[in-house]
């Protein structure tokens, strides 16, 4: 019951019948009339609302006479205060003349500079810096008419006035005051090629030459000396030992452009220069003990081209690319080492393996232990080079030599720097090689028989953890003479090699040693 009286007493206003009146007559708002239109107007016009209404609702006039592009501007009843942004503002040019101008004033310290520096080029400064051959001058068209306006400058980027520290770009050399710059100092300032000069100061030959150092004078010193050239004296073999020699201090000295054409120059003319010519040039400057490690690589990277280019025309000149190029097998620089055996290794290829063999040969039993190092390591590099099978008979015939215990003693340390720079490829040879050095381990020389010991440490390092079925042969000598036989520095040896060739056993027999 209450319910029902609860929803009667919230009665709505829809529930009233249409027909009777209402009650009380609600607020009426002005969108609820019809807008009347007034007589003598259409029907398309837009209705007009009452006074009182803001100045936005009303639609803007149109002046008579005027043209529908033009912005509709509000009548004078409407429109109640003007802003400043309602104007279109004036051209920038009406505004320049009022700016002070005072072309007259000091200039300033960087003004000055950007003037000097943004100058004409004159015929003097050009004839300087560029070559004398080569270049033309072109005559500039009939029409043509510089922009010299003094205008423009107004609308640059003003600069910091009185601002006079901080950085100053230095004048060029061709136009500092004194005129102490040479011919020679100006070209070497722009990076252009310096020539070798005459007594007037002048380009001895068009195409110069990079500048020559006072340490490079011994070498190159001859391309500065031109007497017997201009009489004709020079024989034929002196013009190709300069033309080599000019071709070296280019890639030596020169600018990346002049360096890359003279490499290939050098490279492709290599068989005409013949092999004697440009490693009678080269292998001096190799040794030279001024040379820096970009010297040393440019002149390395000529080798290995030549090299490829010459083939076997090298085979008479192998042991004078050796004595250079051996001593950088055992270089404390690790890039010199690299570019050592990267020669060694394109010396073997072109020369082939019995002219590396016959010219090494004599140098195993030497009795400097320098000698027999570097030439180890030199085996080595050919080993990796032209394939372990291929050097196996000799090495097997040098191991087991009569004659003298230094060739044992090179054969183990061949065997050991093969190890050492083959790495794990020595796996499969890995036998072959444990059985040539194995009788090594009971020489009659102390030496040997710790070279040895070392050799199969080495083996058994390289080929971790595979392999231990090769040294079968060499474990019970091994532990026997380190058990039993030897001491101090051989004992460390044998101890060394145990200790390689256990971690390669299983845990069962690891563990028994």
């Amino acid at each position: 019951e209450t319910s029902v009286v609860s929803a009667v007493s919230q009665k709505s206003r829809w529930d009233d019948d249409i027909g009777k009146p209402a009650a009380a007559p609600r607020r009426r708002k002005r969108w609820d009339e019809t807008p009347l239109v007034s007589s003598g107007t259409t029907s398309d016009a837009t209705p007009q609302v009452a006074s009182g209404a803001s100045k936005w609702e009303d639609t803007p006039l149109v002046a008579p006479g005027a043209t529908m592009d033009a912005t509709p501007m509000l009548t004078a009843n409407t429109a109640k205060k003007r802003s400043r942004w309602d104007s279109t503002p004036a051209p920038l040019a009406q505004l320049l003349p009022t700016l002070p101008l005072n072309l007259n004033r000091p200039l300033t310290a960087y003004e000055k500079e950007m003037q000097q520096r943004n100058r004409p080029w004159s015929d003097e400064a050009l004839d300087t810096i560029l070559p004398a051959v080569g270049y033309i001058i072109l005559v500039p068209p009939p029409n043509y008419h510089p922009m010299r306006t003094p205008a423009r400058k107004l609308l640059a980027t003003p600069a910091p006035v009185l601002q006079e520290d901080g950085f100053t770009m230095q004048l060029p050399p061709e136009e500092r005051e004194g005129g102490t710059q040479g011919l020679v100092d100006i070209r070497e300032a722009y990076g252009v090629p310096i020539a070798a000069m005459d007594a007037a100061g002048g380009d001895a030959a068009p195409g110069g030459l990079p500048f020559i150092r006072p340490d490079d004078m011994q070498y190159f010193g001859r391309l500065l000396t031109g007497e017997e050239a201009e009489a004709g004296m020079e024989s034929k073999e002196e013009v190709n030992e300069k033309k080599i020699m000019s071709l070296l201090l280019k890639i030596k000295c020169g600018t990346p452009p002049q360096r890359k054409t003279a490499m290939r120059h050098i490279t492709d003319k290599a068989r005409t220069f013949g092999a004697g010519p440009i490693f009678h040039q080269i292998l001096p400057l190799l040794m030279s003990p001024t040379l820096s490690d970009q010297e040393r690589h440019l002149l390395v990277k000529v080798i290995d081209r030549v090299l490829y280019q010459l083939d076997d025309l090298v085979r008479p000149f192998v042991h004078r690319i050796l004595a250079v190029i051996e001593p950088m097998l055992i270089d404390e620089d690790y890039y010199a080492r690299i570019e050592g055996r990267e020669i060694v290794s394109n010396l073997a290829k072109a020369a082939g393996l019995a002219t590396m063999i016959a010219t090494m040969r004599p140098d195993i039993d030497n009795p400097d232990e320098y000698v027999r190092n570097t030439t180890s390591r030199a085996f080595a590099v050919v080993a990796s080079a032209l394939g372990v099978p291929s050097l196996l008979p000799f090495l097997r015939a040098v191991c087991q030599s009569r004659r003298s215990w230094q060739a044992r003693h090179t054969g183990s340390k061949i065997v050991q720097q093969v190890a050492v720079l083959m790495g794990c490829a020595v796996l499969p040879y890995l036998r072959e090689l444990v059985e040539i050095v194995g009788s090594g381990l009971v020489d009659e020389q102390q030496k040997v028989r710790t070279m040895t010991a070392l050799t199969l440490s080495a083996l058994a390092e390289a080929s971790h953890p595979y392999g231990i079925e090769s040294f079968d042969s060499v474990i019970r000598p091994l532990w026997k003479g380190a058990m039993e036989t030897h001491h101090g520095k051989n004992l460390a040896a044998f101890l060394k090699a145990i200790g390689f060739v256990i971690p390669l056993m299983e845990e069962e027999y690891a563990s028994h040693y």
